[in-house]
């Protein structure tokens, strides 16, 4: 097992050469307080392989307070450094009513991943998705880097960050070699609420979804040393699929796609800012004889400070042509500024993203994160302004 963590039990039995074992009666955190922020208190604790721990008769205890206690828990440790998947979380929409979602890994190795995302919701009863991802030619650890969409921005900024304090941005200290860049994946959905201006209770049934997805290393035209967290990456997807909306078409229709983004840094700027061009393009052909592309041209701008703070604008303008079944597919927003920011002052966080129809000079949506974090707990709220919808997260820190 690898890892940054604190155990104490009355017994242990350790398989040295397998890296497994079980303790009785165990107490398990990631804090270096002498009074941890969290901690478990199982009755058994027990180390699996693909560095995971599975913990029975366990409470969680924050500070001196018990929350609740869990037959059964089971976490990774030792490869992200950061576990959103633990406890469930509640919020509340105005199209779902209150609900309460959890992350449910069902397979975790270096190079596989499944799980499901699942939420149940007060109108409209379970929600969620299954996905797997395998990657082809390396691990699954996360690229420090950023994508093109407005979904890019909003993870940005509108997620705790991993580590805290000042952090190198020397691309060195984020070595990517043994990522990988090629991944298959595939997804089952049943009723996904699915990010849409036009109809934000749209709902989506993939079943199913496979293709490929091949991250390129960013394109740095000004051959400046620049902060990897600032790069946008050139991506290529290609996926085919059977795709049901509600409301909207009545039956599944498969689909063919095929996206493609290009971009790269072009100024000189310093190591903590960068003015990147990209393009895009996306065509999809659909059962039945139906095909609908677009293409899109953006400017991203942004900035990041020593301690890890991030703003960014982006004016985006995409085209399309053609006809296509599904509405989540077609452009919501022809002309768009896009602008967002993260904030993090001593153990807070502050983030806030928005995007602006340019053609109406109407912000059309914005969302903000407010959050708190210590060397091995993080909690936070987001809510978006658009789906009137407010979510609770809480995470482990230094897994």
């Amino acid at each position: 097992m690898s890892g940054r963590y604190k155990v104490r039990a009355s017994e242990v039995l350790v398989d040295t050469r397998l890296g497994t074992g079980t303790m009785r009666d165990a107490v398990f955190t990631t804090c270096d307080k002498a009074v941890p922020d969290y901690r478990f208190q199982a009755r058994e604790l027990s180390f699996l392989p693909g560095n995971r721990i599975h913990a029975r008769g366990a409470s969680l205890f924050l500070g001196r307070f018990k929350m609740l206690t869990l037959p059964s828990v089971k976490v990774a440790v030792g490869r992200r450094g950061f576990s959103t998947d633990t406890f469930p979380r509640p919020g509340f929409d105005k199209d779902d009513g209150f609900g309460i979602s959890q992350k449910l890994t069902l397979v975790d190795t270096d190079r596989l991943q499944v799980g499901a995302d699942v939420r149940v919701t007060a109108k409209r009863g379970l929600e969620g998705e299954l996905e797997s991802v395998w990657g082809v030619d390396g691990d699954l650890a996360a690229l420090p880097g950023r994508y093109l969409t407005y979904e890019s921005l909003r993870s940005s900024v509108l997620t705790m960050p991993r580590t805290f304090g000042r952090e190198p941005y020397s691309p060195a200290a984020a070595d990517t070699s043994g990522i990988a860049r090629l991944r298959q994946f595939g997804r089952f959905s049943l009723r996904q609420r699915t990010y849409d201006v036009r109809n934000t209770g749209l709902l989506l049934y993939r079943q199913p979804e496979i293709g490929l997805a091949y991250t390129g290393s960013p394109l740095n035209l000004a051959r400046t040393c620049l902060d990897p967290r600032l790069e946008i990456y050139p991506t290529v997807n290609v996926s085919w699929g059977r795709f049901r909306e509600t409301p909207g078409a009545p039956a599944f229709t498969g689909r063919t796609l095929l996206g493609v983004v290009v971009g790269g840094n072009i100024l000189p700027l310093g190591p903590r800012t960068a003015v990147q061009p990209l393009a895009a393009y996306t065509v999809a052909a659909y059962q039945g004889g139906l095909h609908y592309s677009t293409f899109a041209y953006a400017l991203d701008a942004g900035h990041i400070t020593p301690n890890g703070s991030i703003a960014s604008v982006r004016y985006i303008k995409r085209d399309g042509s053609g006809a296509s079944p599904f509405l989540f597919d077609t452009i919501n927003i022809a002309r768009e500024f896009q602008a967002a920011f993260q904030l993090r002052v001593g153990s807070q966080v502050i983030g806030f993203v928005a995007g602006c129809d340019a053609d109406k000079r109407k912000v059309y949506d914005w969302q903000g994160l407010v959050g708190y974090h210590t060397d091995c707990l993080a909690a936070w709220v987001t809510y978006d302004n658009l789906l009137r919808r407010l979510m609770f997260d809480v995470a482990l820190v230094n897994l």
